[in-house]
């Protein structure tokens, strides 16, 4: 689903990635730790094609990504196979929780009747009915990324970043995000997690820690 090769990447000349590999299969769920400016947020710009590496190889549901970006159709139609969590993962701002992720249905395939019947029981699952008819600027963060992983689930991506999902977050709350992010492998679905913490207790296949622009074991 996704695989780094041997990529660097510097950053205003000071190296950020050195020989950068892994991999994340079909239907893991990986964790990448790592501190501040250890590069977790430049790789998850390399995933969406928004930077470039300076040397090596980034494969996307098994393309290349240099024949991507190279053409915006292309890397439209990448984008619109990853789901995402935090981060750049932002909700719509002008449409209501409900309706961002009726659209999430609807781009999966779902009519539009059917996607905004399937909305509302998703928003029910995730806790967000009371304030399905709210903007994103109206509801708490933790009902943001709330619904940030409802959309996910409503648009049936394969590939799903979780941009430090958790980050600023209370104990309850994050317990409440990593459970449902731990549901979605279930489902068939690969998710790359990457936060500055020790990510999530239960559920992951794997973690790698970034040291000094690596990532090991």
């Amino acid at each position: 689903m996704i695989e780094f090769r041997q990529v660097d990447f510097a950053y205003c000349v000071q190296p950020l990635f050195s020989k950068l590999s892994f991999h994340l299969a079909r239907g893991q769920y990986l964790v990448l730790s790592g501190p501040a400016r250890s590069g977790k947020s430049t790789l998850i710009q390399m995933v969406a094609g928004l930077m470039r590496p300076d040397a090596g190889e980034i494969f996307v549901n098994g393309r290349e990504m240099s024949s991507i970006v190279s053409s915006k159709k292309r890397l439209r139609e990448m984008r619109r196979t990853i789901a995402g969590v935090g981060g750049i993962y932002s909700l719509l701002t002008d449409r209501t929780i409900l309706e961002n992720v009726a659209l999430a249905a609807e781009i999966a395939g779902q009519p539009s009747r059917m996607a905004r019947k399937s909305a509302l029981e998703t928003c029910s699952k995730y806790h967000l009915s009371h304030i399905a008819s709210f903007y994103p600027e109206m509801v708490s963060e933790v009902e943001r990324r709330a619904a940030q992983l409802a959309r996910a689930e409503a648009s049936h991506k394969s590939l799903i970043v979780a941009d430090a999902p958790t980050d600023g977050l209370d104990a309850k709350s994050a317990e409440f995000i990593h459970e449902k992010l731990a549901a979605l492998p279930l489902a068939g679905a690969s998710i790359l997690y990457l936060t500055s913490g020790p990510g999530p207790a239960n559920g992951p296949d794997g973690y790698l820690w970034f040291r000094e622009g690596r990532l090991t074991p």
